[in-house]
Parts: C-alpha cells; sequence; structure tokens
C-alpha cells in the first residue's frame, strides 16, 4: 500500500516556472491525506513557492525544496544543508567570469538572492515562480555565515552545453550537479539531493521504500524515480528519466500525475 507521495513540479504537474495548476489536485490532495497518504512537493523551486503552488492543501503537505537541501513541513524546518562559503563563493565569481552567457543566483531557507533585479532571470523567478528573491549588487562579498544552500546557474536554452567545458568539469567532484530542465543548473552539497531528502523523510515518517511512489521529469528526478517502490515519469520526461522510472503516466498538460493520484483513492 502507498503511504507516501512525491512528486516533481515542473514539468512533472505544471509547465516549467508557472503557478498555474489544475484546482483538481489539491482536493485528490486533501483526500489522499484524509486516507493517511502522505503528499510531498519536491522541486528545485524555492519553498515560497510551492506554498504558492499548494496554497489550498499548503498546512496539510510537506515540501523539499531547493532541490533537496531543504525538508520541511509548513510549520517547521527538518533540516538543512549548506554549502560553504568558500565553495560557493568561488562558483559564483568563475559563473561572473568564464560563463557570461549565464547568469546565477543563491539560496538559503527564507529567499533567494540574485545581483541584477532587471534581468529574464530575476523577472521570471520573481514574476512567474513567485520567489522571494532580492537583490544584492556582488554575491560574493556578503552573506559570510549565513545558511547558503544551493547556487543555480542560468541560461535562456543551453545551460548544461555552457557549464560543460570549464564550470561542470571544475566543480562536479566538489558539489552534486544536476539538471533541472534547459534553464538550469543546480549545484548543491554533497548528500543534498531529492533522493536523499526522500529517504530522509521515509524515516522520519516510518514509511519503506516500497510504500513510496515518485513521480519526475528531469535528470535531477532519476535517482528519486530509481529508489521507490513504484515510479513514473510523465510522457514529456526526458527518454533517460522514462527508462529509471518504473512506469510513465500522461504529460503534465495531460494532467498524467492526477489521473494516478486518483487511482489511489
Amino acid at each position: 500500500m502507498i503511504k507516501l507521495i512525491v512528486s516533481d513540479i515542473d514539468g512533472t504537474l505544471v509547465k516549467d516556472g508557472t503557478l498555474d495548476i489544475n484546482p483538481e489536485y489539491m482536493d485528490v490532495i486533501k483526500k489522499l491525506t484524509e486516507k493517511g497518504i502522505h503528499f510531498v512537493a519536491c522541486s528545485g523551486r524555492q519553498y515560497s513557492s510551492e506554498k504558492q503552488l499548494f496554497a489550498p492543501v499548503k498546512d496539510i503537505i510537506s515540501y523539499i525544496s531547493d532541490g533537496g537541501t531543504l525538508i520541511r513541513t509548513s510549520e517547521k524546518i527538518l533540516k538543512v544543508h549548506t554549502l560553504s562559503d568558500e565553495i560557493w563563493k568561488n562558483m559564483a565569481r568563475m559563473a561572473k567570469k568564464e560563463m557570461p552567457g549565464c547568469d546565477y543566483f543563491i539560496s538559503s531557507p527564507d529567499r533567494s538572492y540574485a545581483e541584477n533585479a532587471n534581468t529574464p532571470m530575476f523577472r521570471w523567478l520573481r514574476d512567474s515562480y513567485g520567489y522571494d528573491i532580492r537583490e544584492v549588487p556582488d554575491l560574493a562579498e556578503n552573506f559570510a555565515g549565513e545558511q547558503i544552500m544551493k547556487i543555480a546557474i542560468y541560461n535562456t536554452d543551453h545551460c548544461e552545453e555552457l557549464c560543460a567545458p570549464v564550470f561542470t568539469p571544475y566543480w562536479k567532484d566538489k558539489v552534486n550537479m544536476a539538471c533541472a530542465g534547459k534553464e538550469w543548473m543546480d549545484c548543491t552539497p554533497h548528500g543534498a539531493d531529492k533522493k536523499s531528502a526522500v529517504a530522509f523523510l521515509q524515516e522520519y515518517l516510518g514509511i519503506t521504500p516500497e510504500e513510496t511512489c515518485t513521480f519526475g521529469d528531469n535528470i535531477n528526478d532519476i535517482e528519486m524515480l530509481k529508489s521507490a517502490g513504484v515510479s513514473y515519469a510523465v510522457a514529456n520526461a526526458r527518454e533517460e528519466v522514462q527508462k529509471a522510472a518504473k512506469k510513465v503516466c500522461p504529460s503534465y498538460e495531460e494532467d498524467g500525475v492526477l489521473s494516478i493520484l486518483k487511482t489511489l483513492l
């Protein structure tokens, strides 16, 4: 019997970077909760964005945010993973110097920060994702000793390719790097990813992998999909993601995840 449902958001439940979700999801999540089935929003998104998306059920679900670095309920933080100042500041400096075609931002448990509020990235995060994001002129000269969980590199179409020549080879052994769609490369501490976050919640809730169902669409979902007793890639997922999942359901445009959730009722 499934007792834990964990779903990615962008490309799995909704179109990337939007807050437009079928309201029927909220009714189904309420009914699942009443049956004792726990629902978790699991995303590279900021917690405040996830909370807005699931506003009608925000107090009855759990959250894995910023690619697995923050695990919490609506009431309290359960676990935070942080990058060292040396790591994330040097990553920011390299991104600024070596990749002029990319932008970047950093995330703390409460909000995110970027250096220019007039960029497409900043406006997209603020206006479409619903992020609490602030402008700070030079990230690497601030935030000493603060909890910085993630640095994300952004390009409108080819982030993975632009990171490949220099950035990825230099940092891939020092941090966890995960492609999150064509626009994002999420960089988080080792041990902080969706799979480990799900494992933490399983232990916290007393639920086994066999009692867990996961949904995803991108590279950063693969290990989470592999480790669950039941897993689905949406039909619009990358080919390697579909191969990693145990099953494939219809795309987010067809509310494929919703159709599966209904069968659990």
